[in-house]
């Protein structure tokens, strides 16, 4: 398959690379329909995150066309469309049952190094460096996505692509700023840097 791979710092590259398959029962192979390219994305080809290493497949807001699922996925099935939040998460551990997924206690399978080097670790991510798993990103034609039976989420009859990508990351970051602000009925606010996120936000 072609990809969007990183060969060093300012150096992306599109790719022929093997195709993924299926590595734990609860995965799943998603043909890519439609990707984005995040602010983050920047800070990984700038040089600025740890551990990305040359051959790493970028993206991390991504959707598509279920095409494989693994043995004991019982909530996909090969057609579904579905769109993959940023942060993986396995749904069972203390930290998903708070309902705090960004803190999955197994998803990064470098979680260890990860608090090593920054006093605490945080889930998995796709397409985000070794520092979050190292796992293979969305900005290809098919990507692996872990834990799929919790983490990906099956988009409604009538949605198009592009109605429903920014749900992957984008939207409920913004989504998330705003809720978190508790603003009331008739309140005057100010969004200061209005970039994706801000105008989301927004």
């Amino acid at each position: 398959m072609k990809a969007l791979v990183y060969h060093g710092r300012g150096d992306v590259r599109c790719d022929s690379v093997p195709d993924p398959r299926i590595e734990d029962g609860r995965d799943a192979i998603i043909k890519v329909t439609a990707c984005a390219i995040c602010g983050s994305d920047l800070h990984l080809i700038g040089g600025f995150v740890p551990r990305m290493e040359r051959g790493d497949i970028l993206g991390h807001e991504c959707m598509g066309e279920v095409v494989d699922v693994g043995r004991d996925n019982k909530t996909l099935a090969v057609g579904d469309r579905v769109v993959i939040p940023f942060n993986l998460a396995c749904g069972e551990c203390d930290m998903c049952h708070m309902q705090l997924y960004s803190c999955c206690a197994r998803s990064n399978r470098n979680g260890k190094e990860q608090a090593e080097m920054l006093g605490y670790p945080v889930c998995g991510a796709l397409g985000y460096s070794h520092i979050t798993g190292g796992y293979a990103g969305g900005q290809a034609e098919y990507v692996r996505v872990p834990f799929a039976d919790f983490g990906a989420f099956k988009v409604p009859e009538g949605y198009t692509d592009e109605q429903t990508l920014f749900l992957s990351d984008i939207f409920p970051t913004g989504y998330m700023a705003a809720e978190n602000c508790d603003i009331k009925r008739g309140q005057t606010v100010a969004v200061l840097g209005c970039g994706p996120v801000g105008l989301f936000t927004i």
